[in-house]
């Protein structure tokens, strides 16, 4: 912002009542629970260059295929998860009989 711009809001909020406008505001309680947020990754030149590809075939960019890919697994691991949790159930349910 230039100099002058700066001046210009400085003066006007300086000599500008913003009371009325303070007491109107309200709280805005419409917040995401999950928002997205950045992260960095580094990838070697020829793998970057793949998901690229891929992205293209798919129509989609590839920070989102990669986070799709992301998701996929995650989701795979509960279900891993929950499969163990029953199985070691089923074990200790029989070691019990």
């Amino acid at each position: 912002m230039k100099p002058e711009e700066l001046e210009r809001l400085r003066q006007h909020y300086d000599h500008t009542d913003l009371s009325g406008s303070i007491d109107r505001a309200g709280l805005d309680t419409d917040v995401d629970p999950n928002p997205m947020v950045t992260t960095s990754l580094r990838l070697p030149k020829d793998v970057l260059d793949w998901v690229r590809e891929q992205a293209e075939d798919q129509h989609t960019k590839p920070t989102a295929l990669i986070r799709q890919w992301i998701e996929e697994r995650r989701g795979q691991t509960r279900d891993l998860e929950a499969r163990l949790s029953r199985l070691e159930q089923a074990v200790f349910d029989r070691a019990a009989d």
